[in-house]
């Protein structure tokens, strides 16, 4: 990316930048941008890529007995009405 494509960016999300800032992104993007090409071009060997890893694979659901409401009043900072106090956070 040039200087003109950096402000024609800063634009449109309404940003105002200096001409040393503007150089300083073009120069960060171009960095940015290279290193995405080695990245692209590495090659994995056959080791396993993000995409076929199942990222929303859950534990199975197991019923198990929950903690007595006597000993969480007890470990409460305030209890009122069998129900622990918390602070008010709205008017």
């Amino acid at each position: 990316m040039d200087k003109k494509e950096i402000e024609h960016l800063a634009e449109l999300s309404k940003l105002k930048f200096s001409d040393d800032e503007l150089k300083s992104f073009a120069d960060d993007f171009k960095s940015l941008l290279e290193l995405t090409d080695i990245v692209k071009d590495a090659e994995i060997n056959g080791e396993i890529g993000f995409k076929s890893i199942d990222m929303n694979a859950l534990r199975e659901d197991e019923p198990k007995e929950s903690m007595p409401a006597t000993t969480l009043l007890e470990n409460a900072p305030q209890v009122k009405n069998d129900c622990i106090v918390v602070p008010r956070i709205m008017e």
